[in-house]
């Protein structure tokens, strides 16, 4: 009783994060052969089927939820020469905008569920959601109704998987987690490149609805597995009275956490930009429509490997190094390859390179919480820069569609925002990496 009872009290209690500190008692508190475990924790983190049973379940949660926000361009582009064909693209993607925001934002309500009561409450009515919203888009005609049920519906049950897809498997893996959370979030590559694939042939042998809905019969169909394969490696804690101040407000005033959060807020401003509108761009540059669609599939395809090599090098090389590398490449991609590129070869060059570059940016930003977080408050930390950064996919591609509008048609405005916002957020997150390293240049951070 006395070494559950002392493994127990070293559980950071107060939100501190220095790193080696934080480290240190990491590794004596969940060491892989010490049998003591605090009692809260139910498994050992970083083996065991659970743990990688989780992963797989992850997978699929993200072939479902962020997979489907991967394929906005494809149906932005659809929208604007179909049934949306009298509103503004900045008009439509609002639909796309809103989408993405409610998945993103509600993290701050779905993190906290997380931590009081485990993944199972998310994930069944999730699924449900995710499941009536799709079915529902196949018989939207009207703006209000797209809004309704793609923009409110979907998201809604999107964010409730996601959410207890990244906090569990962010549980379950400590020295792995970069791995860990890059196999899982390789589930939303796949996704966006199945997904716009079955939307498009199946959209050539029929009509809208019936596209629609084989897409979603693939995402329920992932969703529900998730339900089955997804656990927490923690006893929740149950139902508790929500202390805004000291879980959601007070992380802010730490340096780090808040250098981080502004920094994934313009990353997270510039990186959907190119996803949500490269399609557009390349149909103003002669490609067909389904070469079009095809770009978001190469893109996603390969960002697959963008999320899982670096993933692996994150836990090596250190998960802020990669992250930052990797961001920065992403927005001198936009400026340098998307900016000028008017041919095919260029935009298919550029779809393929960012699609690598940029896969860092979802996989490891929860690595990055997890890393300056106490272990029982990932999941409401997680939830609470997502909040935060939200706004960022909120506004950011209807800020890209009034830009383009301004310039009749033009994208250089829309790839200068994209890449400077994106180079500007590896900027605020490199301030917070030499604190955390504090001030040394080369660490594995």
């Amino acid at each position: 009783m006395s070494s559950r009872s002392s493994a127990a009290a070293s559980i950071p209690q107060d939100g501190s994060d220095d790193l080696e500190k934080r480290q240190e008692t990491q590794n004596t508190q969940h060491d892989e052969t010490n049998t003591s475990l605090p009692v809260n924790v139910l498994y050992p983190p970083d083996m065991g089927v659970r743990a990688w049973l989780c992963v797989f379940g992850a997978w699929c949660g993200f072939f479902c939820s962020f997979g489907y926000i991967n394929c906005l361009g494809v149906f932005e582009e659809y929208y604007i020469v179909n049934q949306l064909a009298s509103y503004s693209a900045s008009t439509i993607s609002w639909i796309n905008s809103l989408q993405t925001f409610i998945l993103i934002f509600s993290g701050v309500v779905f993190g906290r569920v997380y931590d009081m009561l485990g993944p199972r409450p998310l994930l069944f009515p999730g699924a449900i959601l995710l499941a009536l919203g799709v079915m529902t888009t196949s018989a939207c005609k009207e703006y209000y109704q797209f809004i309704l049920a793609q923009g409110i519906c979907i998201s809604l049950g999107a964010s409730a998987i996601y959410n207890a897809s990244i906090s569990a498997v962010s549980g379950w893996f400590i020295k792995k987690r970069g791995a860990a959370l890059g196999l899982s979030v390789s589930g939303s590559s796949v996704g966006g490149v199945i997904l716009p694939i079955v939307f498009r042939q199946v959209l050539k042998r029929s009509n809208f609805g019936w596209a629609v809905r084989s897409v979603g019969f693939l995402m329920t169909f992932a969703a529900f597995v998730s339900c089955f394969t997804i656990t927490s490696r923690f006893i929740p804690k149950g139902v508790q009275r929500l202390d805004v101040k000291r879980t959601i407000l007070m992380p802010y005033m730490n340096i780090k956490f808040a250098l981080i959060a502004f920094g994934v807020f313009l990353i997270y401003w510039g990186i959907f930009v190119p996803i949500g509108f490269i399609p557009t761009h390349a149909s103003f540059h002669g490609f067909s429509a389904s070469m079009a669609d095809y770009l978001v599939s190469i893109m996603n395809g390969t960002s697959f490997f963008g999320r899982v090599i670096p993933g692996i090098l994150a836990d090596k090389l250190g998960r802020f190094n990669t992250f930052i590398v990797c961001c920065t490449t992403a927005g001198v991609l936009i400026l340098g390859l998307w900016l000028p590129a008017t041919g095919h070869v260029p935009i298919i060059i550029f779809a393929a390179f960012f699609g690598f570059a940029s896969g860092a940016s979802i996989s490891l930003m929860p690595a990055l919480i997890a890393e300056i977080s106490p272990l029982h408050e990932i999941a409401t930390r997680i939830g609470a820069v997502s909040a935060f950064v939200s706004f960022a996919t909120l506004s950011g591609l209807p800020i890209s569609g009034a830009i383009l509008r301004h310039d009749h048609n033009s994208f250089t405005g829309v790839a200068i925002f994209g890449g400077v916002t994106l180079i500007g957020g590896c900027f605020f997150v490199g301030i917070a990496r030499l604190v955390l390293s504090k001030g040394k240049l080369i660490a594995r951070v």
